[in-house]
């Protein structure tokens, strides 16, 4: 089926009226002539597809009875379930930002197909489903990609239900998004262990399970799939970089907002340093705001940023785009800094005596228990509300002499009570008495006035 033939079908699925639904229809109508004119970009290969997007997006955030009547819908249940995570992806797909692919193949019984991208020049999302009728639940593996297509992906959620409409994001730094792209990935699909098999001894506890990881069997590939995916340039939007070049201090040290890319999918705000700075930016509290006051946040799920590839700084974050929203003027509105103090990129612990030279601000070494298979470190983690779980240590350690060990696992638990979270930190096979940890920050600094930076 063709993807016309496919809009009308799903029209005809809609067509009985449920309650409640016309009058919801003038309300959508009502809310969206009051909404602020958006930029428009036109692509005619799919205005039929796209406008079906549109109208299903609002009256599925807005009316109950129509939001059940298309839940008998699988198609267009998933895409609501893949637009409503994201803003930018929302306005996206509501003002017809999308290419449409329908790409599909069979290999043991499972059927792959691409159904649709939503692509500018620095990210492209491939949305796509597995389906298959032999399995309850698939997962579709980290693609591989040729090597002059290298960019970072975040994968699919694993162990979906066949016929969940799943996603790839490919994020590009140092290029922009190819025309043409080759991915191949691999499906696999999850059974219940046996649990009567290789029980641990009744006196084993969680903490020595973490010093000696029981190795997971590699999953069976059940199905291997290549796509060549061609992207109309014509319909990929380029974005807009805006030079900022705009000096600031923040917790005594010196950055520069260099420019901000502005894309359909994403912002990117990049972040400069001067040398002579004592700590490294690790990550920045920030909004864009425009002249109506609409706020647009970092992005929550997804690339947040990237990072330097010869120091711990990240010199570019995400956020939710106002590409399609009609915005004369954005202000950037900064107010909180994580920084890794340049002499805390290694500190030392006497595991003994149970004393750490130094520790990120608000954490504290409970104790260091010595077990048969290493070491377990214990940290209590002072929480803010608002700032979720960030782990204080790195999952490499090193020993006096400078070798290099890593933790497979950690542990990690809050209390909404006390608001002190708890790491576990394994150090397996070590048993010397000195241990040098790489903290992944070291404080925070907060303004009480944000730093207010204009960019356009």
């Amino acid at each position: 089926m063709n993807r016309n033939a496919e809009y009308q079908s799903l029209l005809a699925e809609l067509e009985t009226v449920p309650d409640g639904l016309q009058s919801t229809v003038q309300r959508v109508y009502t809310r969206k002539k009051t909404l602020q004119k958006r930029r428009r970009l036109i692509l005619t290969p799919i205005l039929g597809m796209a406008a079906c997007f549109a109208a299903f997006v609002l009256l599925v955030n807005l009316s109950v009875p129509f939001a059940s009547a298309c839940g008998r819908v699988p198609w267009l249940r998933e895409l609501a379930k893949a637009v409503a995570f994201s803003p930018s992806l929302s306005a996206a797909v509501e003002n017809e930002y999308v290419q449409p692919i329908g790409q599909s193949q069979t290999v043991n019984g499972i059927t792959a197909t691409v159904e649709y991208v939503i692509v500018d020049q620095k990210q492209l999302n491939i949305f796509f489903t597995l389906n298959s009728r032999d399995y309850d639940n698939l997962s579709a593996e980290m693609p591989e990609f040729l090597e002059t297509q290298q960019c970072s992906v975040i994968g699919a959620n694993f162990r979906q239900p066949p016929g969940t409409l799943l996603r790839y994001t490919l994020d590009y730094v140092d290029h922009d998004v190819p025309e043409e792209l080759t991915m191949t990935f691999g499906v696999t699909t999850w059974e219940e262990p046996n649990y009567t098999e290789n029980i641990p001894p009744s006196n084993s506890i969680y903490e020595d399970d973490m010093l000696e990881p029981r190795e997971e069997p590699e999953a069976e590939i059940l199905a291997e799939f290549t796509f060549t995916l061609h992207i109309n340039p014509d319909l990929t939007a380029k974005g807009e970089i805006v030079p900022v070049n705009a000096d600031f201090t923040l917790g005594g040290q010196a950055l520069r907002v260099t420019d901000v890319e502005i894309y359909p999918t994403h912002v990117r705000v990049n972040v400069a340093a001067e040398p002579e700075n004592t700590a490294w930016l690790k990550d920045l509290e920030f909004y864009l705001e425009d002249e109506a006051g609409t706020q647009f946040e970092p992005i929550s799920n997804g690339v947040s940023g990237t990072g330097e590839e010869d120091s711990p700084m990240i010199i570019s974050y995400r956020l939710e785009s106002p590409y399609f929203a009609d915005c004369q003027h954005l202000t950037l509105h900064i107010t909180e800094a994580l920084w890794l103090d340049k002499d805390m990129e290694q500190v030392k612990v006497d595991l003994e005596r149970g004393l750490a030279e130094r520790l990120p601000e608000d954490v504290t070494l409970q104790r260091a228990e010595h077990r048969k298979g290493g070491w377990i470190l214990i940290f209590l983690v002072k929480e803010e509300e608002g700032k979720g779980h960030r782990s204080p240590m790195s999952m490499t350690f090193y020993d006096e002499e400078g070798n290099e060990f890593y933790a497979a696992s950690s542990g990690y638990s809050t209390n909404d009570e006390t608001g002190v979270a708890e790491q576990m930190l394994p150090l397996p096979d070590f048993h010397g008495d000195i241990v040098w940890l790489c903290p992944n920050y070291s404080r925070w600094t907060r303004e009480a006035i944000p730093v207010t930076i204009p960019v356009k």
